[in-house]
């Protein structure tokens, strides 16, 4: 059965004590000879023995008075329980270590007091659960060192494969150093915390020798990159001979998709004045080639031109080469301005047809500037934009509806080959499905 109340615990107790006490969960050294601090197991236990027993006699004041003072006291203890969780203070070891030594020679000057030497294997108990307390939380931080620095090789690990995805970007480049700076910190670090040198297993051997391979790995693959990056950057400078025969016009290549002829003009406006821009398109679809012909007013202007070959635009560097000449044609032909020679129109269809095939047109094009652009030829009654399947762009070409065939053969011979809102547009006999 638990012991009585000690009747040195009153109100008057101090609250710290009592809190000490639940903490240490034991009984510790008292504060003066005779005073001893009790558990809150204890208090509770002994609250209620004393209010059993003034149960049974509720006349004696005595009793009563003891009832409430053992209930004060174990609601003190419980407050404090409530108060340290919030706090949540550490135990001091030295303090404890201390009482233990006071305690232990208390008990030295007179061995055979049972309480002193009770009060000192007490006070014993406590300080060594205390030490071992702080020493655990020591390991739990020292194994969160660890975690950070394990966290930090997976890092470096997962940059160093991005990079080798990509050797061209540098921020996978700079995110791979950032990270191998951050590990090797912290390495240092814990390497400086710990003064005692641990003798190099095999794993460990092994393991550091497994990073120096990948470092040197990482730096002839950034050496290979800059190198690979250097070269580059000559094989733009360096341009290839300029061909053909210098004429006014010329072959202009590895265009950008996204180029037009403002961004074109811009570019060679240094040169002279253009004339004509046609841009090269795949017959079915209609679609840009990335290649060109540009003509100049002279034959000056265009040697300034092919002088640029091998320079930047748009991010790529083009291909600048004088003309070809095509023996079946007329080479002193004058494009009209806005995109090439005229084509011809292929073979009218026996009985002629209502419907015409009109490409190379602008894609700012409408129904209305079609209407209008057509005006005076025949009345339209229909117009179908060709756009792309998967995409729904515009493909820059479409059909047209006139109400008569008249119309249709007026519109190819008064049209085909002019210029509709800055392009020279294409014009043709629909091609009858099969």
């Amino acid at each position: 059965s638990p012991p009585p109340l000690p009747t040195h615990i009153s109100t008057s107790q101090p609250p710290r004590l009592l809190r000490l006490a639940f903490l240490s969960r034991t009984t510790l050294l008292p504060l003066s000879q005779g005073e001893t601090m009790t558990t809150q197991t204890d208090l509770e236990k002994a609250f209620r023995k004393a209010k059993k027993a003034w149960k049974v006699d509720k006349e004696n004041k005595k009793l009563k008075k003891e009832m409430r003072a053992a209930k004060k006291a174990w609601e003190e203890s419980k407050s404090g329980d409530a108060a340290d969780e919030k706090e949540a203070p550490k135990l001091d070891v030295a303090a404890l270590e201390k009482a233990f030594k006071k305690a232990k020679k208390a008990w030295k000057e007179n061995k055979g007091d049972k309480a002193l030497k009770k009060a000192k294997n007490e006070a014993k108990k406590a300080w060594e659960a205390a030490k071992a307390s702080s020493e655990s939380e020591e390991k739990t931080e020292d194994k969160s060192d660890s975690v950070d620095i394990e966290s930090l090789k997976e890092a470096v690990k997962k940059a160093r494969k991005e990079f080798k995805a990509d050797k061209t970007n540098k921020a996978a480049k700079k995110a791979l150093r950032e990270a191998k700076k951050a590990l090797e910190e912290a390495e240092a670090k814990t390497n400086g915390e710990v003064e005692v040198e641990e003798k190099e297993t095999p794993t460990d051997v092994g393991s550091k020798r497994k990073r120096e391979e990948e470092e040197e790995e990482t730096k002839e693959e950034d050496d290979g990159a800059n190198a690979w990056a250097s070269m580059s950057a000559k094989k733009k400078q360096r341009s290839d001979p300029v061909e053909g025969e210098p004429n006014m016009k010329c072959f202009v290549g590895n265009l950008s998709w996204d180029i037009d002829e403002s961004q074109t003009r811009a570019f060679f406006k240094d040169c002279g004045e253009l004339t004509d821009i046609f841009w090269l398109t795949d017959r079915e679809t209609e679609r840009f080639k990335g290649c060109g012909f540009i003509t100049f007013d002279s034959i000056e202007a265009a040697t300034k031109a092919c002088e640029k070959n091998g320079q930047d635009l748009m991010g790529r560097p083009l291909k600048i080469n004088y003309a070809k000449p095509r023996p079946d044609k007329d080479r002193k032909r004058t494009p009209k301005k806005g995109g090439g020679p005229k084509r011809e129109p292929s073979e009218r269809p026996a009985g002629g047809t209502t419907t015409v095939f009109v490409g190379n047109l602008s894609f700012d094009i409408d129904d209305d500037a079609m209407r209008g652009f057509a005006k005076g030829c025949g009345e339209i009654t229909n117009i179908r934009w060709l756009t792309d399947r998967d995409s729904g762009d515009f493909k820059g070409c479409g059909f047209i509806d006139f109400a008569s065939v008249e119309g249709v053969d007026k519109f190819i011979t008064e049209k085909n080959g002019s210029d509709l809102m800055g392009r020279t547009i294409r014009i043709d006999y629909a091609k009858p499905r099969v």
